[in-house]
């Protein structure tokens, strides 16, 4: 008998399972400290807009970045100040972000959702495209929300920015009125006109040169980087495929960063 069949039967399945699930984590978290570390290095202070649990941030803190967590679910504020900053530091703000500051309505299916979202249109979109259809976002409630512009003014200017925030993130683009050297956005491709709408944002801001990364890949899609408009044909290609995901990331011509993994 096999001794791998062997130890499976006296292991509990739970534990099993457990045991999976830790190692695929600490698996994840390798490669988002190998792929962020090609952007990023000790001391570079980071934006993390819609950091939701922290595995973005956990992984920025080892590399020895200063974070800033911008988060408004409360459940994920408590999970982000459990993170240990190690080498790094961390500053949460419990807000949302926007194009003004004020207060705006955020609609989950809870606490901690990672769906929570400010746009309506996000909402019905990828409810009627079937790519989250069983989703209910029936919790609701009024967040303070802030603006990067307020954030560099109270926190500095950013090395990067990493933007979150199902379907807003056009809107967090446009309280910006100077960009880090490297920012990245997720990008749904049923949300089109919202894509090209941050990726000519981001053109407009001096981000000239184009990637991105599909789902949790940790890799660049492309070898090279591209100009605004090979970009924009990229998301039309792309659009309307209710699978994908990822992020787009945006560079000054400058900001070298590797390419691969």
């Amino acid at each position: 008998m096999n001794w791998r069949h062997m130890l499976s039967g006296l292991v509990p399945s739970r534990l099993a399972d457990l045991h999976r699930e830790r190692r695929r984590q600490q698996r994840l978290h390798a490669e988002r400290v190998a792929f962020y570390g090609k952007l990023v290095g000790r001391g570079d202070l980071v934006f993390d807009v819609g950091a939701n649990i922290g595995e973005r941030v956990a992984a920025l803190l080892e590399l020895g970045c200063r974070v800033v967590a911008v988060e408004p679910q409360a459940a994920c504020v408590e999970r982000l100040r459990r993170i240990k900053p190690g080498s790094g530091s961390l500053v949460i703000v419990a807000k949302a972000c926007g194009a003004e500051s004020g207060e705006l309505l955020l609609r989950s299916g809870g606490d901690g959702d990672v769906l929570a979202s400010l746009s309506e249109d996000y909402i019905s979109t990828v409810s009627g495209s079937g790519r989250f259809a069983t989703h209910r976002w029936d919790h609701e409630q009024k967040v303070e929300v802030t603006t990067l512009d307020a954030l560099i003014a109270e926190h500095g200017s950013p090395r990067f920015i990493k933007i979150d925030v199902e379907g807003f993130e056009s809107k967090v683009l446009a309280g910006l009125s100077s960009a880090p050297p490297v920012l990245s956005f997720e990008f749904t491709p049923e949300l089109g006109a919202s894509m090209r709408e941050c990726i000519r944002r981001c053109a407009e801001l001096g981000l000239r040169e184009f990637n991105l990364s599909f789902g949790e890949s940790m890799v660049f899609a492309r070898p090279e980087w591209v100009e605004p408009e090979r970009m924009l044909d990229i998301v039309g290609a792309l659009e309307g495929d209710r699978w994908l995901f990822g992020d787009i990331f945006a560079r000054r011509a400058e900001s070298r960063v590797a390419s691969s993994a």
